[in-house]
């Protein structure tokens, strides 16, 4: 809704252009043509179709709305206007496009027909193109049902040979990849290896257990017997032997005598060596008996150590044997079940990818079977169907010659040129108002200026009843609805005003030259000085004074200039000029060298110092702020500026630069003073309002004073 408003706003603002093209085109697209228009006649037939759902002997009959709407595209085809005009002998130069123009075809909603319809001057013309349209169509047709129906037959005959060849492949991959991986049932194969793992698990569980029985018993006899396994199993046999037991005694015997012998004589008596002698015999012996007792062929050193005399020793011995015995074979038994289980279990990992990859290859398999068998029914369908030359249409109901007129494009032509005429109009408006890049809307000054606006002061001369002739209304016409515009942009001032800081200087100042700023400066100041302000208003545009064309007397006055230059030798009452009770005026004086200079020294600081003390508002109309520097000097002495925008004056370029400028010298803008901005409705309606209260108050007043 916003962006409509924005452009009516447009199109009031340019509307002598969008009224001028306007006129242009309604007059050419609407008034001159429905001068020309003649009487249409239209004819019309109708094409019944016979809807079939798809099957792969006419993959092109969609079915439903899907197949309306390729005839329908068939039915526009230039191929069949082309015909049309060949058989109703049509010149060979018209054009088949404006055939096509002038034709219609239409499906109506849910419904298997389609209506042709043909327009024109002629009405037996008409019935006629509309005939011979239905008529080849029918003939089209019935020629593409059957050219389509070969073509098919074609394909699926050589579609056959390939997908057979496709079909043989995948049986042969399927053949060579259950010989590779000795795959014949997976599901039986799975299930069977599970429970051959259960049941490997329940005997390692159970050697598990008897083999630790056993080591629990070969730890209890070892505590008996301190040798280890292989010597218990040595004396479990050297012990059977009587020899060897018989010269283990004697060992035993001639080492007592050693021992006793070398208490009584020493180590180096001749019996003790003769003892020791016997000795090493009864060893040697042993040793070699021992030998041919031992099976395993492993004697340890100490014979002696190990026999061990006595039936019950004995026994120990043996069963500490038998026991070492068994916990060997028991580890040996768990070892390889371990194995075998561990070869049934990477077989039962491998089950289930060997298992997607048989069921992808035989879903493949399957697939490419029924596509083969669907491949030869289809043939076989095709085969049967080329000999059926019906299409599509089940009957046609051929036009008649219309009677009566159909179309009369007179309101029509008005219409579309009234329409033409309004988009025209406002197209060019637009482009206008793009092209052309000066300030027209407060839209635009937002998108420099953030400050609010101030206020809005119209055009004086918008209104003639007003009878507004100078540029001061705020003193000529005080009752006018610009005086009170004036008047409430005072209050607003003063509203601003604070405690603390108050607005007693304030520069006036604008983008480029002939805003109005002087004349918005003059009326400001009569405005305050008539709500009881003693004020003081400074023409400080050096280079181009404009208050001496508002003001009478002030051409070869004395001010400002010549006050900056007199380095305070001069009077300030000398130089101002007092124009109305409350209200002096301080002329721009008759010196204009270096306007910078002057504004940026310190006389002109110190002055309005001493200013700012005798007077309760002083207002400065500075030079606009695109021409020189004087403006932001100003602004920065003073309290505050008020920016001067005139409707369609600035650019957005300068209008844009000016904000930079001020805004890079940190000057405190206060507000945005709108000049003759006409096409803002706001301030139009309050202007209107205004006006009438005080027309009809003036009205009164004549009333009683005749």
């Amino acid at each position: 809704m916003e962006e409509l408003l924005i452009y009516i706003k447009i199109v009031k603002r340019r509307w002598p252009f969008a009224l001028g093209i306007f006129i242009v085109v309604f007059y050419v697209l609407g008034y001159q043509r429905s001068k020309e228009t003649v009487p249409l006649y239209r004819a019309t037939g109708t094409i019944i179709f016979d809807q079939q759902t798809a099957t792969i002997t006419d993959p092109f009959s969609l079915g439903g709305q899907n197949k309306l709407t390729n005839d329908l595209v068939l039915i526009k085809s230039e191929s069949l206007a082309e015909k049309v005009k060949k058989d109703l002998e049509f010149p060979l130069e018209m054009d088949n496009k404006k055939l096509l123009q002038n034709l219609v075809a239409i499906n109506p909603e849910k419904s298997d027909v389609i209506q042709l319809s043909f327009t024109d001057k002629d009405p037996k013309k008409a019935s006629e193109i509309v005939n011979a349209w239905i008529n080849n169509y029918v003939q089209l047709d019935k020629d593409q049902k059957v050219s389509q129906t070969k073509e098919l037959a074609k394909f699926l005959e050589k579609q056959i040979p390939e997908s057979q060849k496709s079909l043989e492949s995948t049986a042969e991959k399927l053949k060579n990849f259950k010989q590779d991986n000795r795959i014949l049932d997976i599901t039986a194969e799975a299930t069977s290896t599970i429970t051959i793992i259960s049941q490997l698990d329940s005997q390692i569980a159970t050697i598990q257990a008897d083999l630790a029985a056993q080591k629990s018993r070969r730890d209890s006899l070892k505590q008996i017997f301190s040798v280890d396994a292989q010597s218990a199993i040595t004396s479990s046999f050297v012990s059977e032997s009587p020899i060897v037991a018989s010269l283990v005694k004697q060992i035993e015997e001639i080492k007592t005598k050693i021992e006793q012998e070398k208490v009584r004589f020493g180590d180096r008596h001749p019996q003790v060596i003769t003892l020791q002698k016997q000795e090493a015999v009864l060893q040697e012996q042993l040793a070699k008996y021992a030998q041919n007792t031992n099976i395993q062929g492993k004697l340890p050193q100490n014979l002696e150590g190990i026999y061990q005399p006595g039936t019950t020793q004995s026994t120990l011995l043996a069963e500490y044997a038998t026991t070492e015995r068994q916990i060997q074979s028991l580890e040996a038994q768990l070892s390889s079940l371990k194995d075998l289980i561990n070869v049934y279990r990477q077989r039962v990992d491998v089950l289930p990818n060997l298992e997607f990859q048989q069921q992808q290859l035989q879903r493949e398999l399957t697939a490419r079977s029924d596509v083969l068998q669907n491949l030869i029914k289809n043939y076989q369908d095709a085969q049967i169907a080329i000999n059926n030359t019906q299409g599509n249409i089940r009957s046609a109901e051929l036009a008649t010659i219309p009677k009566e007129a159909a179309i009369n494009r007179r309101l029509s032509y008005l219409f579309q040129g009234f329409l033409g005429g309004i988009l025209g109009g406002s197209i060019v408006a637009y482009l206008v108002e793009k092209l052309d890049q000066k300030v027209n809307s407060i839209e635009q000054i937002r998108e420099y200026f953030e400050q609010p606006v101030m206020g809005k002061i119209p055009d004086f001369n918008r209104r003639k009843k007003d009878e507004i002739k100078s540029n001061l209304p705020t003193r000529d016409n005080p009752s006018s609805p610009i005086s009170e515009n004036f008047r409430a942009l005072c209050t607003s001032i003063n509203f601003m005003t604070n405690n603390d800081k108050p607005l007693k200087v304030i520069t006036i100042s604008s983008s480029v030259a002939g805003e109005g700023k002087s004349t918005i400066a003059a009326n400001i100041a009569v405005a305050a000085a008539g709500l009881g302000s003693k004020v003081l208003l400074v023409e400080a545009d050096l280079r181009k004074p404009g208050q001496r064309k508002i003001w009478e007397n002030l051409d070869k006055q004395s001010g400002l200039s010549d006050l900056l230059h007199s380095d305070g030798q001069s009077q300030l009452s000398e130089s101002v000029v007092t124009v109305m009770p409350n209200l002096d005026i301080l002329p721009a004086g008759n010196t204009k060298s270096n306007p910078v200079a002057l504004i940026g020294s310190a006389q002109m600081v110190h002055l309005l110092e001493k200013i700012r003390d005798e007077y309760d508002l002083v207002i400065i109309d500075a030079p606009p702020v695109s021409v020189a520097a004087d403006a932001q000097i100003l602004s920065r002495m003073s309290d505050g500026m008020l920016m001067v925008i005139r409707q369609g004056k600035a650019t957005n370029s300068i209008l844009a630069n000016s904000a930079e400028s001020l805004l890079q010298a940190e000057v405190n803008v206060l507000g945005i003073l709108l000049n003759c901005f006409t096409s803002d409705s706001d301030s139009y309606y309050y202007y209107y309002n205004y006006s009438y209260y005080y027309d009809k108050k003036d009205k009164k007043k004549s009333k009683l004073f005749g």
